[in-house]
């Protein structure tokens, strides 16, 4: 048995926990593992004519190469975040741009040479790491016949089929040190502290971090925010209790009603990264500006961004990855294959991969979140998918 590995999208803590989980596994069934770098991009640069170019987008994965690589942050098979399915003419391989078959966008859809790649490369099955993105193509290559095993991946938890994603408890546990931090800086100058958190689709990581932090006010980005409402009552917050200052959480896709309009626009709306996906950034900035002006007190903003999905994984990502990587051999081993590993309910199962063809998951407004007060609503245990982690 040969079996490929990549990881796709925004890297996060316990990535190498599960290569190395899953190279072990397979290691011990004496199967070869093969690593792709650079995510599917690696795959697309595979050149069946020129297996010395190859190397340098693959590498051997056992015992010995991965044996330290369960302390770390980021990915030692790095990551990207291309889509072989709609593949600009800039980022195509030169021996590819040949046969390429382009677009109106100037796009193409690679997935035949994909396809041939992982012939190429003769791998029995490939396992995936990723967010909805890249688990997204891996149910396009499972269509297509790849036999795919997906271990969900990103710290939105915003992945449908599994209560959580490796990432995800490390991000809230970042995010509620920041909370905590920044309280005292807020008390002290009887301030405003808006703390912005990644979270483009989903802000359950915002609603847990907000909750477990014990923040005055969460805005996530399902709700668009009342600005003037929740000035109101961050106003209240500031004078309450021992502590003057309040805190707040907000998720970097919000959006924000009746906002004060600036002349000098302090954040850039649109950047992308080098495959042109668009980086979002910069709400919590804009926010903070006008709660300084509408209110007249003094309001600043964190963007925690890359710091939430930096270094080491907290213990529950290590087990969690651990945990989706022996599944996920286990599947392979008993040719269940077209799945995605998950965490549902406290138990650890699989579910079928075209799972993720349903959309980005998001926090159950009606059920976890109170508009009007811009406050979680989570009143038992067991009530929030994340509770199950």
């Amino acid at each position: 048995m040969r079996i490929g590995i990549l990881t796709g999208g925004g890297d996060v803590p316990g990535l190498n926990p599960a290569i190395q989980q899953v190279t072990r596994e397979a290691c011990a069934r004496g199967w070869d593992v093969v690593g792709i770098r650079n995510g599917w991009a690696g795959l697309l640069a595979i050149n069946p004519d020129d297996d010395d170019a190859n190397a340098s987008h693959l590498m051997h994965l056992d015992r010995r190469t991965t044996r330290s690589i369960g302390r770390f942050g980021g990915t030692i098979l790095h990551t990207a975040r291309l889509h072989p399915d709609t593949v600009r003419e800039k980022d195509m391989p030169a021996f590819l741009v040949p046969q390429a078959k382009y677009d109106d966008r100037r796009e193409a859809d690679m997935t035949p040479h994909i396809l041939k790649a992982i012939a190429h490369l003769k791998l029995d099955a490939l396992i995936p790491i990723g967010g909805d993105g890249t688990l997204g193509y891996a149910a396009r290559l499972g269509e297509e016949g790849v036999p795919i095993l997906a271990i969900p991946k990103t710290m939105d938890n915003d992945v449908q089929g599994t209560d959580v994603c490796i990432g995800f408890p490390t991000a809230v546990t970042r995010s509620i040190r920041a909370v905590h931090d920044l309280r005292g800086t807020a008390s002290a100058e009887e301030s405003i502290g808006v703390i912005e958190l990644m979270g483009r689709h989903s802000g359950e990581t915002a609603l847990m971090a907000g909750y477990l932090g014990s923040a005055d006010r969460t805005a996530i980005a399902e709700v668009p925010v009342n600005v003037e409402a929740l000035a109101g009552l961050l106003r209240q917050d500031v004078g309450t209790g021992s502590e003057a200052g309040a805190v707040m959480v907000i998720s970097e896709g919000a959006t924000l009603e009746g906002a004060l309009k600036f002349d000098d626009p302090i954040h850039e709306t649109a950047m992308t990264d080098k495959f042109g996906n668009k980086r979002l950034g910069g709400i919590g900035e804009t926010l903070a500006r006008d709660l300084t002006v509408r209110l007249g007190i003094p309001a600043f903003s964190l963007k925690l961004a890359y710091m939430m999905r930096a270094g080491a994984p907290v213990s529950q990502d290590s087990l969690i990855a651990r945990a989706f990587g022996t599944l996920a051999v286990e599947l392979i081993a008993a040719g269940k294959t077209g799945r995605m590993t998950g965490l549902q309910n406290g138990k650890y199962t699989s579910v079928p991969i075209s799972k993720t063809g349903e959309g980005a998951s998001q926090v159950d407004v009606d059920r976890y979140y109170e508009i009007e007060t811009f406050q979680p609503r989570i009143t038992r245990p067991g009530m929030g998918q994340s509770l199950s982690f």
